[in-house]
This record gives structure tokens, C-alpha cells and sequence, in this order.
């Protein structure tokens, strides 16, 4: 058996899906994904996306994307993004429906799969770049900041300062805005007053691929990569959507690596400046990591700089009150120490600040 893993050319990607736990809200995903781990068509066609990419996360988003374009197969009555009352997944009729779509539309799922990228815009983290921004704001003296998000893909985090939010039995930003976020508060640890925020000189996103939001197929694309039974998020999505194409943020395509230090150069000096990306660098490929993290670092070399991530687990030394599985919210000043905000559900369901 351990031979014929090795001799697999196909075995990075048939093991993402015969052990695709990240759909952890997913039980359609989950058992669809065994479908795929058996399947060497259907891991073929996963294989086809670019370096970096979660073969799981894209290959269901292509599925996901043409299924809500409304054409008529029977892998639709599964879905419940489609169908009211969806079949079950579990059997052979989910995995017959999904063999056939697939060879259905190879070629659309080949084009978006090669030249989409996993892109979820998951509208709850820009309470984590809020609470980022609250906290460093005793740092910066008071100075407006250059804000800039690094994978910002529609720029629907950079929307943070047009939508409300309640931590617990606390409640901050937009009362009246059509999208409300709320998030349980976990431990005792001291939550930043989330409306007192520093000014902000400039606002830019880089994202490798921009998402247009006003654009049907790149909204819907957006859309695609949330999974089929979360229809809050689905609502969410759309309230901050439109909210956002009315007055989007402005959007820089290309490689952090790249743009950045160019950025770094057209800033003036001696200002501050924050970066924030979430579930970004997961993304980036082992190769290039390093003149990604170089890329973000070069935004420090003509002023102070604030980088603020949502991407790895907490340490296990943190002084916490909660095992719930988390992300840990990381704060890097100028100074280059690093020290841990908050544990966050991964789509800040929930918070626990940390005592520091």
C-alpha cells in the first residue's frame, strides 16, 4: 500500500479529499469529497489549478459556481444553495450526479478551476481588522494610518467601517447598516473599544486576481465558494455586496512580492502604516513565502508599520479559558515583536481576547 501511495502522481490531491475535514459545516462536501478521493477523472480535474491553491476549496467553487448559474442537472437537487428540500448526500446518487456533471462540463469547470483562485471574501473578518485597528491605535499617536489589505479580493473586509458589530452584549460601528455582524465573547480578557479607531490616510487592497463586485460572473464566484448549507453567510455576502459596489475600495492586482515595496515607495515618509491579510498566506506557495513576508516587510522601511494576520493557530501557551479550535489574531508593531490579539473562530463566530 505504501508503495503504490508513492507511485501515485496523483496522491497530494486524492489525500485533500479523502481527508477533507475543513468542511467542517459542510456534511454535502464531506461526502462528495470521498467521491472525489475514489475517482481519478474527478482528481485529474481537480489537479488543474494553479500552485498554492486548496484543491478541495477550488474544485467544489467551480462545481458550486456553474450549479448557481442555474443549469438543470441532477447534482442540483443536492445542493441546498439550489433546492429547498435537498436529497441526501450519503449513496451512490450523489456520487452517479456528480461523475455525470462533471463530465457535463468538463470545459467550464476546467476554466474556472485553471484560473480562478480560492477568494472568500468571509465578511465577518473585518471585525478582526477592526479590533486590529482598535488596539494599535494608542501606538500611532493619534497619526492617520495607510491601510492596506493584502488578498483583499472584492475589498469587502476594507468595508469594515460600514457595518455593525456586537461582541457579546457590546455593540459597535453602524446600527443601521444593512449588514450586522455578532460574534460570542469568550475568557475575561479586555475587548478594545471597537469605535474608537485611528484615521485613515489611504485605503488599497492588493489581491492577485481583483474580484470585481459589480461584475455577475465575479459575484457569483464569490458566492460559489461558500458552502451550500451556510445560508447566512450566503445573505451576509450579498448585504455587504451590495453596500460595497455602491463605493468600492480601490483594488491593485498583482504579487504582494511585486507591488509592495513599489507601494512602499509612493507612501510618504514617516507615516504609519497597517497591513492586514486573513487566510491569505495559506495560499501562498512554499516557494515563495519568504518574498511574500519581504514583500509585506518593505512596507517598514520608510515608516512605521502595523502587521495585523488572521492565519495560524494559537500558541498552546496562550493563557486561554476556552479549548474551542481557533485562529490566532497577530499584531506585529515596529519594534518587529510579535503578540497574539485575540483567538477567533476561523469566521469570528466567536472572540477571546487575550489579557496582554
Amino acid at each position: 500500500m505504501t508503495d503504490k501511495i508513492a507511485n501515485d502522481p496523483r496522491a497530494s490531491i486524492r489525500n485533500a479529499f479523502a481527508d477533507a475535514r475543513e468542511f467542517t459545516t459542510s456534511p454535502l462536501y464531506r461526502s462528495l469529497a470521498r467521491v472525489v478521493a475514489e475517482d481519478d477523472a474527478l482528481l485529474d480535474l481537480a489537479a488543474r489549478g494553479r500552485a498554492g491553491q486548496y484543491p478541495t476549496f477550488l474544485f467544489f467553487g467551480a462545481v458550486h459556481h456553474v450549479l448557481l448559474s442555474g443549469v438543470d442537472h441532477p447534482l442540483a437537487a443536492f445542493f441546498p444553495s439550489r433546492v429547498a428540500d435537498p436529497a441526501p448526500a450519503e449513496g451512490q446518487a450523489a456520487g452517479a450526479a456528480l461523475r455525470s456533471f462533471c463530465a457535463a462540463y468538463e470545459w467550464e469547470l476546467t476554466s474556472l478551476i485553471s484560473s480562478r483562485l480560492v477568494q472568500t471574501n468571509q465578511v465577518q473578518r473585518s471585525l478582526a481588522l477592526r479590533y486590529g485597528l482598535a488596539t494599535l491605535l494608542p501606538e500611532t499617536d493619534g497619526t492617520p494610518v495607510h491601510l492596506i489589505e493584502v488578498g483583499a479580493s472584492a475589498g469587502l473586509n476594507l468595508g469594515y467601517d460600514r457595518y455593525g458589530y456586537t461582541v457579546g452584549a457590546q455593540r459597535f460601528g453602524n446600527p443601521d447598516s444593512p449588514v450586522q455582524l455578532a460574534a460570542e465573547l469568550l475568557g475575561d480578557g479586555p475587548l478594545p473599544d471597537l469605535d474608537t479607531l485611528p484615521k485613515v490616510a489611504s485605503v488599497l487592497g492588493v489581491d492577485l486576481n481583483p474580484i470585481d463586485i459589480r461584475d455577475v460572473e465575479d459575484r457569483r464566484w464569490l458566492e460559489a465558494l461558500i458552502w451550500p448549507e451556510n445560508h447566512d453567510q450566503r445573505r451576509l455576502f450579498s448585504a455587504a455586496s451590495e453596500l460595497i459596489a455602491a463605493d468600492a475600495p480601490p483594488i491593485r492586482a498583482g504579487d504582494a512580492a511585486v507591488v509592495l515595496p513599489e507601494l512602499a515607495a509612493s507612501l510618504p515618509a514617516g507615516e504609519p502604516r497597517v497591513v492586514y491579510h486573513s487566510g491569505t498566506r495559506m495560499h501562498v506557495p512554499a516557494h515563495h513565502l519568504d518574498a511574500f513576508d519581504a514583500g509585506i516587510e518593505s512596507l517598514g522601511a520608510d515608516g512605521p508599520l502595523w502587521w495585523l494576520s488572521l492565519e495560524d493557530a494559537p500558541d498552546p501557551a496562550l493563557p486561554r479559558s476556552s479549548d474551542r479550535f481557533g485562529a490566532a489574531l497577530n499584531l506585529r508593531g515596529p519594534d518587529g515583536e510579535r503578540r497574539t490579539l485575540a483567538v477567533v473562530d476561523g469566521h469570528l463566530r466567536w472572540v477571546e481576547p487575550m489579557p496582554w
